[in-house]
């Protein structure tokens, strides 16, 4: 909060704070054909410590120095030989570059319709001749104060917005790359598609792959609670936590539980993630996991067979120290997928209100056809969930797919997705559609 600075000026001055004090800076420009009010405005505006003034003494000359000088505020005449007033202001309000100088007209007549006008023109306020020094004084600093007060929260946007930038690419950095993803698929056997979105700038949402062997290899995937700065900022804890016990990425309980230990120190209350790590053995066909608290994945065991939740269960990371978590294993045979996902995707609201439900997306991915490749897999996936390309999320939302169907005699189908229509292979999905259909209508 700013503080009062001394504060009287010259009897009828001006009652200064910090901020106050930049205004004496502006740049003020005086527009009047006649010498004795550019005199008589002189004298006030710098009796009062306003000493960066320029003048002009017609419409014309106005619109030159407003380009060159490029003024915080003009004191304007409506009666000029060459250009009105009005006319100055409406040329001055069609350029965006001048939509917010202020622009004080001095007038000695003015009547209803005439203030309308000026207003509708682009005004931002009026002063009646003859000029009085006080409400001259007063209304130039209300309008600097505020022309300053834009500044600052203009500069501070822009300041906050490369900030945000610049966080928006160091957290994207922290996601395994394409190529990553390529070697690790390449080297095991099977496919892999990502997608995380945050649900603004930068999120709280966090994947990540870790390379452990020849055999085998980890991904975790966590959701801190919240959104924004805090949130990402604790994203970026856990990586390098992650990274720093190293020894103990293929000891899905060893990590999980000192992650836990570490965040619970590091943690403020009512600050918390959801995690799943799973370690990847394809020369054993065999999953190993550990959840905190995360969403369970699905797993479809072999072309036609059954699609399931991992279900897995386990307190978050950061809630309490000396958590014992338990290690969960599932085959995970050739021509099987897995899809991982935060809880953003299921409680994603569509247009009308709907969420699909972890019900609703594990019916999804049984309809998927086998032949999908994992990013035609999770578009059809954010389709029955409603997230389109341009929705917005109230959410961050990761969805990771592991398919180790690359070399199933399956067909191509990114024309054709289902060999049965989705409505008999989704229960409820038919009505659905014809609800939708109805709002629509």
């Amino acid at each position: 909060m700013s503080q009062p600075v001394n504060s009287k000026r010259h009897g009828e001055g001006i009652t200064r704070t910090r901020t106050s004090k930049s205004i004496f800076v502006s740049k003020i420009l005086v527009v009047d054909d006649d010498p004795l009010s550019c005199r008589l405005l002189e004298a006030i505006l710098k009796k009062h410590q306003f000493r960066n003034l320029r003048f002009a003494d017609g419409g014309i000359s106005a619109l030159e120095q407003i380009d060159s000088f490029q003024p915080d505020l003009v004191l304007l005449d409506m009666q000029m030989p060459d250009l009105s007033g009005l006319e100055v202001v409406e040329q001055v309000r069609q350029r965006p570059e001048l939509i917010d100088m202020a622009i004080l007209v001095q007038t000695a007549t003015v009547d209803r319709k005439e203030m309308g006008a000026l207003f509708m023109a682009g005004v931002s306020d009026f002063l009646s001749k003859p000029i009085n020094p006080s409400e001259l004084i007063s209304r130039v600093a209300v309008h600097l104060e505020r022309q300053t007060l834009l500044r600052e929260l203009r500069d501070y946007r822009g300041r906050t917005s490369q900030e945000l930038e610049a966080a928006q690419r160091m957290q994207s950095e922290l996601l395994p790359g394409r190529l990553l993803q390529q070697e690790i698929a390449a080297a095991a056997g099977l496919r892999m598609g990502s997608y995380a979105r945050p649900s603004s700038e930068i999120g709280g949402d966090l994947w990540g792959l870790l390379p452990i062997g020849p055999e085998e290899f980890g991904i975790f995937l966590a959701d801190f609670a919240g959104h924004g700065v805090t949130a990402a900022l604790n994203t970026f804890r856990l990586h390098a936590l992650i990274h720093e016990y190293r020894a103990l990425h293929d000891d899905p309980i060893g990590l999980v539980t000192m992650l836990n230990e570490r965040l619970a120190r590091l943690l403020p209350p009512g600050q918390f993630a959801t995690f799943l790590y799973v370690v990847i053995n394809h020369e054993a066909n065999l999953l190993r996991f550990v959840s905190a608290g995360a969403p369970p994945p699905i797993v479809t065991s072999g072309l036609r067979g059954p699609t399931q939740f991992a279900e897995a269960c386990g307190v978050p990371l950061g809630v309490v120290r000396g958590v014992e978590y338990d290690l969960h294993e599932l085959a995970f045979l050739p021509e099987s997928s897995l899809l991982l996902f935060s809880d953003g995707l299921p409680e994603f609201p569509d247009d009308y209100g709907d969420r699909i439900g972890e019900d609703g997306l594990l019916r999804s991915v049984a309809a998927a056809h086998p032949g999908l490749t994992p990013h035609e897999v999770i578009d059809h996936v954010c389709r029955a969930a409603g997230i389109g390309s341009d929705s917005a999320l109230p959410d961050d939302t990761t969805i990771v797919c592991i398919d180790r169907r690359g070399t199933a005699a399956a067909r191509s189908c990114r024309d054709c997705f289902f060999d049965e229509p989705l409505e008999s292979l989704v229960p409820g999905l038919a009505e659905l559609t014809v609800l939708r259909k109805e709002r629509q209508c």
